[in-house]
């Protein structure tokens, strides 16, 4: 089922709590979303607007899904692909949301394709955290819809 978590399998203490991690199906999921909400219809407006400019169009889209990833996760953690998903991005030392820096470093240091963080990640056995994550503090997590969980993994619906 979408956003389903098996809270048996992999967990990390975030503060003073142990939550769940985000599966990599749920971070595929949000990725493809988030991908789909920003970088096709960005890549195919620009592409109308600058023909002929490939290089520039891919400069500017990669650059919209910075500011995407840095907006929709300063505050809450999340982007629509994230929510739809069930995982959240949270600090490793508080589990609160990241905050400027954090996400700032996240969004640009996970933009190269998005591959290197992936392919980082899947060497962290343990708490499957990314370069990018393992720089910026942060850590991805399943969310809670409802309930009360002191890691501040809720999602407010």
């Amino acid at each position: 089922m979408l956003g389903q978590h098996r809270t048996d399998v992999h967990t990390a203490v975030v503060g003073d709590s142990e939550v769940p991690l985000a599966t990599l199906g749920g971070r595929i999921l949000a990725r493809l979303v988030d991908f789909a909400i920003v970088v096709l219809p960005s890549y195919v407006v620009l592409d109308w607007v600058l023909p002929g400019k490939f290089w520039t169009v891919v400069a500017v889209v990669l650059l919209e899904l910075v500011v995407y990833d840095l907006l929709c996760t300063i505050r809450t953690g999340t982007t629509p692909g994230k929510r739809l998903a069930r995982i959240k991005i949270v600090r490793m030392d508080s589990g609160s949301p990241p905050g400027f820096l954090r996400a700032f470093i996240r969004a640009v240091l996970g933009l190269p394709a998005s591959v290197m963080p992936a392919l980082t990640a899947l060497f962290d056995e343990r708490t499957h955290r990314g370069g990018h994550d393992r720089l910026a503090g942060t850590i991805v997590i399943a969310a809670v819809i409802a309930g009360n969980d002191p890691a501040g993994a809720i999602i407010d619906e």
